[in-house]
């Protein structure tokens, strides 16, 4: 098994049991903490980022360059575009819950103003 193959399949069974924990963890739909799911895929990006890297090195020292590292490329802007995907579902919540916040605040602004309108 080839160094690169290697960190492929690391790579995979790392993402796997990272969906499956995401999965758990929609499941019982406990509050949104943004920052930490910010922190976490920062720091699973700097991980595929160091992955690449060795797979990189790993790729110079063999005949093959080129496949290799378009191989590379590939595992890292699949692994890439995950976290970003996840970053959108992030950003996506956190707009509705404060456009949530937002209408929730009107709609007391206006409660306490209509009767204060009907009394004059």
């Amino acid at each position: 098994m080839t160094l690169f193959a290697f960190l492929r399949a690391l790579f995979f069974s790392v993402g796997f049991c990272l969906w499956g924990a995401m999965s758990l963890e929609a499941e019982t739909a406990q509050p949104l903490d943004a920052s930490a799911e910010r922190a976490r895929i920062a720091q699973q990006r700097s991980e595929q980022e160091a992955i690449f890297a060795l797979a990189e090195v790993a790729c110079y020292r063999r005949f093959a360059v080129s496949d290799c590292l378009r191989d590379a490329r590939k595992s890292r802007r699949i692994a890439l575009d995950e976290l970003r995907r996840q970053e959108i579902v992030l950003n996506d919540e956190e707009r509705r819950l404060k456009a949530s916040q937002a209408v929730q605040r009107i709609q007391n602004n206006i409660s306490q103003q209509a009767p204060a309108g009907a009394v004059q």
